[in-house]
């Protein structure tokens, strides 16, 4: 049967007809499709809703609806008084709050997000202008440097993100600690200790019997562990340089570099800690202590002593100076106390606590020298004969060796104070005794090393230090 075919004449009518009813994206749906425009318009958009967002901070806003996210971070100013950062931000504007958690004091931040990173001001809640902060945000991690209205004070705020459905109490001890190390080195015995304190600082001692020295050690170490130390010799010269990477409990590789020499540590952790700490800031004032907390309960009862009463002697610092709640007095008031350890092994475990604060000269402070094996200080006339008076010999050494310390040549101010105040804190180490000074600003701790082989003839063989008498 022959197929009848639509004449020609009806074509033309039959396409009008087809167009009508067929869309164009239905036409051009086997084609690629051109990607959507980036052009922004000129009037905003609401986002739609994603994570739950914290009404506290959308309040902070004209229009909340054009709120794209909100952020809380957790952190520490200067790796020490918590704080909470808490962000919004619309497209245009980036605002928030930053309180501190101990005193639940708050200051309102604003600004503006652009390519180089966050540029906020912080104002009080009179909304006075107390201080500005610059940084970024990578990921999960804030790092942002605050300066005072007056760009006269500095510090650093790093903190991460913590999801609005976990509750996370941060502590100022986090990441601080000590660790003592132990290992072989050309057949003789090699010890380090190091503590790992505020803003990633890692200081310590190295002592290789091999060489017959200790050497104090200063450096820093980084978020992934990797550190660098500075191996210093007497008179504070460098002898090495140590680099490795440290895991908090683990053992560790560190590799020797000094005067053309190549050495390998392969160290086996022997002991490990956290440190105690305590923090407060508020509009004025701030504190933070770093102390070790040990196996040993009489050490620690002492240690939690001294750290209580300085506590307590702050406080009555900040509440008789009163200092006003204004830009000016914004972090005025700063105190500060740390430890350091001297010598650590199984019998002895000595060392410093420093206390600095911004509204006395001169920093204070005191030693320690604990023999584990009791939990009590040892007494540095139980380890001479009674005969033998060692303030008199020590103040007699410190008088003849004080002329050549560099402090004491450099600075006339300084050379007067070290002429008036001597050494008066005396630790024992593994290898003799180690006078000091206190702590001092621009020179930081002076000290003047006696070995034991120059008081052999009045030590007793029988006493807290017999280990370290050959």
């Amino acid at each position: 049967m022959t197929e009848r075919l639509l004449p020609l004449r009806y074509l033309p009518i039959l396409c009008m007809v087809l167009a009508v009813f067929i869309r164009p994206q239905d036409a051009l749906s086997q084609k690629t499709r051109p990607k959507a425009s980036t052009t922004t318009t000129s009037k905003a958009k609401p986002v739609p809703p994603s994570a739950p967002k914290d009404t506290a901070i959308l309040k902070l806003f004209k229009n909340p609806a054009l709120v794209r996210w909100t952020k809380t971070f957790k952190g520490r100013f200067d790796d020490a008084a918590r704080v909470d950062v808490a962000l919004g931000y619309d497209g245009t504007n980036c605002l928030g709050y930053l309180t501190y958690l101990k005193s639940r004091t708050r200051f309102r931040l604003q600004g503006t997000i652009d390519s180089n990173g966050l540029n906020l001001e912080e104002r009080d809640m009179a909304h006075a202008k107390t201080g500005s902060l610059k940084g970024t945000i990578e990921g999960r991690h804030l790092d942002l440097e605050w300066t005072n209205a007056d760009n006269s004070l500095g510090s650093r705020i790093e903190g991460d993100e913590i999801p609005p459905q976990y509750k996370v109490e941060l502590g100022c001890d986090d990441n601080k600690w000590s660790s003592r190390y132990i290992t072989r080195f050309n057949d003789a015995r090699c010890d380090m200790v190091l503590v790992r304190s505020q803003n990633g600082a890692l200081d310590g001692f190295l002592w290789v019997e091999a060489d017959d020295r200790t050497y104090k050690l200063k450096g820093e170490i980084k978020f992934n562990g990797d550190y660098e130390l500075e191996a210093l010799a007497k008179g504070d010269r460098l002898a090495a340089m140590l680099s490795g990477n440290l895991k908090p409990g683990q053992n560790t590789l560190c590799k020797w570099i000094g005067s053309g020499e190549h050495r390998d540590f392969k160290f086996i952790l022997k002991d490990h800690f956290k440190l105690g700490c305590y923090d407060y800031a508020d509009y004025a004032s701030s504190y933070d202590v770093l102390y070790p907390v040990t196996p040993c309960a009489g050490c620690n009862s002492w240690m939690d002593n001294q750290v209580t009463n300085w506590v307590e002697r702050c406080n009555a610092s900040f509440a008789a100076k009163k200092v006003p709640l204004s830009p000016g007095g914004r972090n005025a008031q700063r105190a500060s106390a740390w430890s350091e350890i001297a010598c650590w092994t199984d019998n002895l475990f000595s060392g410093y606590l420093t206390f600095s604060d911004t509204w006395t000269d001169q920093a204070q402070g005191i030693c320690y020298n604990f023999d584990l094996r009791t939990g009590k200080q040892i007494e540095l006339e139980s380890l001479f004969q009674k005969s033998f008076n060692y303030k008199n010999w020590f103040n007699d050494f410190a008088a003849k060796e004080m002329p050549k310390l560099y402090a004491f040549a450099s600075d006339p101010k300084y050379r007067e104070r070290l002429s008036s105040e001597g050494f008066p804190l005396v630790v024992i180490r593994r290898d003799g005794f180690e006078m000091s000074t206190l702590f001092h600003p621009q020179y930081g701790r002076q000290t003047l090393f006696i070995p034991y082989e120059s008081l052999k003839p009045y030590l007793k063989r029988d006493g807290a230090i017999a280990e370290f008498l050959k």
